[in-house]
């Protein structure tokens, strides 16, 4: 009795893992529509130097926060269902590699702001949103 309580516990806090996935995909694509709106407003010429150097910086960026996400999860997954503050550890770690992976969507949305160039706040989303969708929590994760 006591195995599948812990096994029910593990799938449901797997699911709730999904949605905080897909919560952090829904609130970049949200914040990436709104910058589309807003692109009227914030387009100024940049400099094409400029651009590449970010374009550059920003798959940088992606491969630090990729190798990263990488090292929490081989490091720190999977997390024991047992004692009392399990779920806030598995959900810490899950938060915080879904930061690490809107990385480079948070810095190209900087450089979006401050030059309006929406070339690479397209990258900075496409690349984000591949490596949250890489990240998605698996069964295994929590048991």
């Amino acid at each position: 009795m006591a195995q599948r309580d812990t096994a029910d516990k593990g799938e449901l806090f797997i699911r709730r893992a999904t949605h905080l996935n897909f919560s952090f995909i829904a609130a970049t694509s949200m914040l990436y529509l709104g910058s589309a709106a807003l692109y009227g407003f914030f387009s100024l010429p940049a400099s094409p130097k400029l651009v590449l150097y970010m374009y550059a910086f920003t798959i940088l960026i992606t491969a630090v926060s990729l190798s990263a996400s990488f090292f929490i999860r081989k490091r720190y997954m999977p997390v024991r269902t047992e004692g009392r503050y399990w779920s806030y550890t598995a959900v810490r770690r899950y938060f915080w590699s879904y930061v690490i992976l809107s990385a480079p969507f948070g810095l190209s949305f900087l450089f979006y702001l401050l030059v309006g160039n929406f070339s690479v706040l397209t990258l900075g989303y496409i690349l984000s949103l591949c490596g949250l969708i890489l990240f998605r929590p698996k069964k295994g994760d929590v048991v």
